[in-house]
């Protein structure tokens, strides 16, 4: 498993930071994480004109008083156990951006986003940030459960699965947090109308199947985690019937994987990572990058 040294969670000094602050405490513990940055991001708009001589004071003293109410919210214990500092930047046009920028100077391998209730997730800041992060993403609702004892990890036993797969079998074995898999179908394939009987136990034999092999390729036993696997034709995007077996099955947070752009949403983890983050959710999503994607990005830009 790539392991995770740097968390990266976004502050908006709103009420959710609150439970930001406090699941990024979760994750560190949970991940060994040995580094955690906040991050608030001032837009330049909000600012005075750059031209001003008291500019310099006025950007000193704003930096030092979010500093200060940022620092004020953080636990003494999340102080004594975890490296922490706490980045205040000026975002020139979009704090997407300044977000992204951030995440490549500091070298982070997670990165924190807080959904609020009611919150308009068609706006570009959340798509942009899962869609253009190299790292591993968390959206993190209001009133998160602060305890990690069941995890669905979605797969489809592609290469994007691994990676997902990888942490969530890292949760069982280290802190013996449940693990359901659930098999996730590209239904673009199928024919309408509806499957009969017989194409839907061909379905089932043949995901039994990738089951085994998958699971074999981490020397595990294929009996050892259950897979849900679902063949009806329901009306319904997979990425919703992930969400809804979640609540189903007391899940505390649902992993998934993707790779390349996710809100171009040209495969079928990438539809469904896109569909997750739009949802009203009450439990955190965590988006696992795959990696040998993010190498070749990587090889393009360079």
């Amino acid at each position: 498993m790539d392991t995770i040294n740097h968390i990266l969670a976004c502050l908006d000094l709103t009420e959710i930071d609150e439970h930001l602050i406090n699941y990024a405490s979760l994750a560190a513990r949970i991940f060994e994480v040995p580094r955690v940055t906040f991050i608030h991001a001032i837009q330049a708009y909000d600012l005075p004109n750059k031209s001003s001589k008291s500019f310099p004071d006025i950007k000193s003293s704003l930096n030092k008083m979010i500093h200060d109410e940022l620092d004020s919210k953080i636990d003494e214990n999340f102080r004594q156990s975890v490296d922490y500092r706490i980045e205040i930047r000026i975002a020139e046009e979009d704090a997407a951006e300044e977000i992204a920028a951030c995440i490549k100077d500091l070298d982070a391998d997670l990165l924190l986003v807080g959904q609020k209730y009611g919150e308009d997730r068609q706006k570009r800041y959340g798509r942009k940030l899962s869609a253009e992060s190299k790292c591993d993403i968390m959206f993190i609702p209001q009133d998160p459960p602060l305890e990690i004892s069941r995890v669905l990890c979605a797969i489809d036993y592609s290469a994007s699965s691994k990676g997902a797969f990888d942490r969530a079998l890292h949760l069982y074995q280290s802190i013996k947090a449940g693990l359901l898999c659930y098999y996730i179908q590209d239904t673009s394939r199928s024919y309408f109308p509806a499957s009969t009987n017989k194409s839907a136990s061909q379905n089932l034999s043949r995901a039994e199947a990738k089951h085994q092999e998958f699971m074999a390729g981490f020397g595990i036993d294929p009996q050892a985690f259950s897979c849900r696997i679902d063949t009806s034709e329901k009306l319904t995007s997979e990425g919703e019937k992930l969400y809804h077996i979640a609540q189903e099955e007391n899940a505390d947070l649902i992993i998934v994987g993707a790779a390349g752009d996710t809100a171009t949403e040209t495969s079928l983890l990438g539809n469904i990572a896109e569909t997750l983050r739009r949802m009203e959710k009450s439990m955190p999503v965590m988006i696992v990058k795959d990696r040998e994607n993010k190498r070749f990005f990587s090889q393009l830009l360079s």
